[in-house]
């Protein structure tokens, strides 16, 4: 994740800061839409509208800090496809890894 968001341009990840802050503020509670189902199981997107569509995939918890996200993969949304186009399988693979591995979650670094 902080790899994909070094490459966005400095506006893109101005957006989406905006957007893990308001996550961060209100969880669950952000305006509807924001955060938003991708059809698989414990997968969300995060949206970041402009004229590049940022959807970050993210899972609440997992474990014990259920209150909390974790951020699993950046992905783009072009012409209504995503990119990676199973950008949600992956962060459904990588959500199963966590799971398994604990030890590799690690706290969201801000690239300004």
């Amino acid at each position: 994740m902080k790899a994909w968001s070094m490459g966005l341009q400095k506006k893109e990840r101005a957006r989406l800061n905006n957007k893990i802050d308001a996550l961060s503020l209100h969880g669950k509670e952000l305006i509807p839409g924001i955060l938003a189902p991708t059809g698989v199981p414990s997968i969300f997107k995060l949206r970041a509208k402009g004229q590049v569509q940022l959807r970050p995939m993210l899972c609440e918890g997992p474990g014990h800090a259920e209150l909390a996200f974790t951020f699993l993969l950046g992905a783009k949304e072009v012409s209504g496809a995503y990119v990676p186009g199973d950008a949600p399988e992956q962060a459904a693979d990588l959500r199963r890894d966590l799971i398994k591995h604990p030890e590799r979650r690690v706290l969201h670094e801000r690239i300004d």
